[in-house]
């Protein structure tokens, strides 16, 4: 303290402002999809959530047909078929449960975040509303980190006592999305040969053209054509600097037809040379649990890999919200609640709060060959 005067040491503190030092990465993924927390009011429903009456549930598979009817010659009697397989996929939805306790006695004695000591948060309340905002961030997060697993086709887990810490490899346990192989790293999806046949890091590949083969694979698949792509900032530049789509995209014009950022490590695009497919590009991270020994700062998309999927839809996927039964305190309402669900009761000796979110909801991937996750850099 020395060189400080008096009146510098009596004076009294003053507090600038509330700031953070790690943004919101973000809901791009879930959003997308149509199943992020933003989806889910009652306002404003995407139609791609289904509510389920508990964790554990199945859903049939029975898939319409390309084929043609038999053709007879006529005064012929009817040619005998055999019925539509019909297959059955079994789940079970994760459940997130927390709780922050709070104490009257730190409530009431509080100023107001970001302001100075002379402004006090009349029972904490500006303090209690940051502390439910904290706890919704995080179930946002699981659905965001949920989505990116669909995307790579997995995800793992390992047990610890009553926690279950998710990751995207390495875990005791694996949930797969039964993805086929040929949609996976360089996409021979047809059995052809792999469409990814050369290095997008190479700026000669034609890169149009892989994304049109892309495409009618995944015709040809499923019935449902590409619409959306989505990679991180460092594959994007790949686009960027591609001999094929600088040059279909004109001398005089930007490689891109139209570019949109929409927040801290994301934005979207979409190419001259491939007006039909929209870029998602997405850079932010989460802390995820390594499959081993610790959480790890990991991004969502990964270098090098492009995710390709038709418009999301109930048709080939959904976001499927379990429920369970929820008390709130001791003497509080009971009820059955699906998806996410936030509540506080009262607690006593000390008096306080219990800030309290459930979540009970995973996403379902009816039809797994509808993406097409590509490792762009054999």
């Amino acid at each position: 303290m020395a060189g400080r005067s008096v009146q510098e040491l009596m004076a009294p503190e003053v507090i600038l402002r509330e700031v953070s030092r790690v943004q919101l990465p973000g809901t791009v993924l879930s959003d997308l999809f149509g199943w992020g927390l933003a989806a889910r009011d009652p306002d404003n429903q995407s139609g791609n959530m289904v509510d389920y009456p508990l964790r554990d549930g199945s859903y049939d598979v029975f898939n319409r047909t390309r084929q043609l009817a038999t053709a007879t010659v006529p005064g012929t009697p009817n040619v005998n078929v055999k019925p539509q397989k019909v297959g059955r996929v079994r789940f079970t939805i994760p459940r997130m449960a927390e709780q922050i306790p709070l104490t009257d006695e730190d409530l009431v004695n509080r100023r107001q975040i970001g302001q100075a000591v002379t402004v006090v948060d009349s029972m904490g309340e500006n303090y209690i509303m940051r502390q439910k905002r904290y706890l919704a961030e995080k179930v946002a997060n699981t659905i965001e980190f949920q989505t990116a697993a669909l995307m790579r086709g997995s995800y793992t887990f390992d047990q610890e006592g009553d926690e279950l810490r998710q990751a995207f490899s390495g875990g005791q346990d694996t949930v797969d999305f039964q993805i086929p192989a040929g949609n996976k790293n360089q996409l021979d999806m047809l059995g052809a040969g792999a469409i990814i046949g050369a290095s997008w890091a190479t700026s000669s590949t034609d890169i149009p053209y892989d994304c049109y083969q892309v495409n009618d694979a995944m015709n040809a698949l499923t019935g449902l054509g590409i619409e959306h792509a989505i990679c991180d900032s460092f594959t994007f530049q790949y686009c960027l600097n591609n001999d094929k789509i600088k040059a279909q995209a004109g001398t005089s014009n930007t490689p891109f037809q139209s570019y949109e950022r929409s927040g801290p490590g994301r934005f979207t695009a979409v190419l001259r040379a491939i007006p039909w497919l929209q870029w998602h590009i997405v850079d932010y991270s989460l802390d995820i649990w390594d499959g081993s020994t610790s959480f790890a700062t990991t991004k969502l998309v990964q270098d090098d890999q492009v995710t390709f999927i038709p418009q999301p839809s109930p048709a080939w996927c959904q976001y499927l919200n379990g429920g369970e039964v929820i008390a709130e305190g001791p003497a509080g309402p009971r009820a059955f609640r699906n998806g996410f669900y936030a509540y506080g009761y009262q607690t006593w000796n000390p008096s306080g709060w219990n800030l309290c979110s459930n979540h009970n909801g995973f996403p379902a991937l009816y039809v797994p060959a509808a993406i097409a996750n590509a490792d762009v850099t054999p």
